[in-house]
């Protein structure tokens, strides 16, 4: 019995260390990350320390092979870092951590992406997916949103459209631009001030 119960721990670790995938580049505050993002489900967040962790996981055990054919690329340059995802991330969790204060530009075919708890400008264009971002409205100079078909809703502005051809700007006091459009979909603003 104690032989079954180690060698099933021992495959249970083996598991998790195959299916958690990851790459990390040294970056600072304050520079532009880009990201170029094959379809899937992302997480941007602010992480710990001067760095880039770009990580993934299966959405399902069964989805643990399709793992090792994910390739990322992170390029460093200055104050530039470009990002790349290729192969089946359609199959993977993939959660993107960056200094706090960066700048983001994002161009991504489908999917869903929250970007959560990063102050800077944003450029965000996809096709199709959901697309819901954190924002402080105290940060923001100018906010503009569209989506061609979908729901567009910015709860901190009081604003909720849905339907065909949604789009609304907006002009703040804080020193940041937000601009973020969606073909199909729904484009969810969420926040308010700054903690």
């Amino acid at each position: 019995m104690r032989l079954i119960v180690v060698l099933t721990m021992t495959l249970m670790l083996a598991s998790i260390g195959f299916a958690q995938q990851g790459v990390q580049r040294p970056f600072s505050e304050g520079g532009t990350v880009r990201l170029r993002l094959s379809s899937g489900d992302y997480v941007i967040k602010p992480g710990a320390g001067d760095a880039i962790r770009i990580s993934w996981a299966p959405n399902n055990p069964a989805d643990s092979p399709e793992m090792k054919k994910i390739k990322v690329q992170a390029d460093v340059s200055g104050q530039i870092a470009t990002i790349r995802t290729e192969g089946p991330t359609k199959f993977a969790h993939m959660t993107i951590e960056v200094p706090a204060h960066s700048d983001l530009y994002l161009r991504m075919r489908g999917g869903d992406v929250w970007i959560s708890g990063i102050e800077g400008n944003k450029d965000v264009h996809m096709t199709a997916g959901d697309l819901k971002i954190d924002m402080a409205t105290d940060s923001y100079s100018y906010v503009h949103a569209a989506v061609t078909f979908g729901d567009l809703v910015a709860h901190p502005l009081g604003i909720a459209k849905d339907g065909i051809k949604n789009h609304f700007e907006w002009s703040g006091a804080g020193k940041y631009r937000l601009d973020a459009s969606l073909f199909a979909g729904d484009l969810v603003l969420v926040g308010g001030q700054k903690n």
